[in-house]
């Protein structure tokens, strides 16, 4: 690469994403950017086709393979393996916008002191197609302080991050203690990252973020559940369990009481997923995966009594919830036993 050059190396972790990693790779290659630009794939343990779609990229994209050691550890890697001079990162399942790279580099390049640059996104559903709302919420459309960092889970998606190499060194990249869990490494990298300086934030979308159909494809994509035998269920929750316990000891660990509120967010978060789960158990007729997912959600909110609710529901037998949900509220029927989005 020319050194006197904008150079952009562009980080992609795939699992299992044949369906939708070549618009990945395609709207990298075909940003409307005056650099050079190189694309780094992880192939991180897919069993599926995603080997064959990169193959027909050639040499226009650097593809390394791996045992499924988790999307913090794959993009550590790519980044090892990258030269350029700013760092970007790009889920497999997102597609940029063409000036995205034009738009961030020029932003970290005003703001020299600025650990990073993420912006809005715009979500797009499972087939591509635009769904008109951003994921930003309104309370979160600016750039964050510390204190805001370690006050709430801070809505930075990976997909729209680009920092210099030099930043994420200072930082030590991603955690990767999260292992193959998808929920709480990115957190914790922004967290660490504001550490080391202001960030800039583009309330303009840069990104498109395609999101799930359903509920229970989105408890999949995040590993907290996916139909099977029981027993599989309950190490994913165990793995989702252990990876919200950790990013909690984290923070109290560096930042003490100063994460307090951030540590309840959290807990919020992980207890409202584990009801989800079990409400999209219930819906798929496995009242033990339910049953588990409650308990567990329990120890968040041990003083909720609507997930007493819908756990002792998970103890009727059939016959008798079936009588009882005849002359139940619809509304109280759904509540207890699904959809997921009751």
């Amino acid at each position: 690469m020319d050194a006197r050059r904008k150079s952009v190396s562009v980080i992609v972790p795939v699992l299992n994403g044949e369906r939708t990693i070549a618009a990945a790779i395609d709207s990298a290659l075909a940003q409307q950017f005056d650099g050079d630009l190189e694309v780094v794939v992880v192939n991180d343990g897919s069993n599926d086709g995603t080997a064959a779609v990169l193959d027909l990229y050639g040499s226009r994209v650097t593809v390394i393979v791996s045992d499924n050691r988790g999307q913090a550890a794959a993009r550590n890697a790519g980044v090892r393996a990258s030269h350029g001079e700013w760092i970007a990162f790009l889920d497999a399942d997102d597609v940029w916008l063409p000036d995205k790279l034009a738009r961030t580099v020029t932003a970290l390049e005003a703001n020299p002191d600025a650990t990073l640059v993420y912006s809005d996104a715009e979500k797009i559903d499972a087939g591509g197609r635009r769904l008109g709302a951003t994921c930003t919420p309104d309370a979160q459309n600016r750039a964050p302080s510390m204190s805001d960092v370690l006050t709430a889970a801070w809505n930075i998606l990976p997909s729209t991050i680009v920092m210099s190499r030099a930043a994420f060194d200072r930082v030590g990249g991603f955690c990767e203690e999260f292992g193959r869990h998808p929920k709480w490494e990115d957190t914790w990298f922004t967290i660490a990252a504001r550490e080391h300086g202001p960030f800039v934030y583009l309330a303009e979308p840069t990104v498109l973020y395609r999101v799930p159909d359903t509920a229970a494809q989105d408890l999949e994509r995040r590993g907290i559940w996916k139909p099977g035998a029981a027993d599989a269920q309950a190490m994913r929750l165990e793995r989702y369990l252990e990876c919200s316990e950790l990013i909690q000891r984290l923070a109290r660990e560096r930042f003490g009481d100063r994460a307090l509120r951030l540590r309840r967010e959290i807990r919020k978060a992980t207890s409202n997923l584990l009801v989800a789960a079990g409400l999209t158990a219930m819906v798929a007729g496995d009242r033990v995966s339910a049953r588990r997912a409650y308990g567990n959600a329990l120890r968040y909110r041990p003083l909720d009594p609507k997930i007493y609710l819908r756990l002792a529901w998970t103890l009727l037998p059939a016959g008798a919830a079936r009588a009882i949900a005849a002359v139940l509220p619809p509304k109280l029927h759904r509540a207890v036993s699904g959809p997921a989005r009751a």
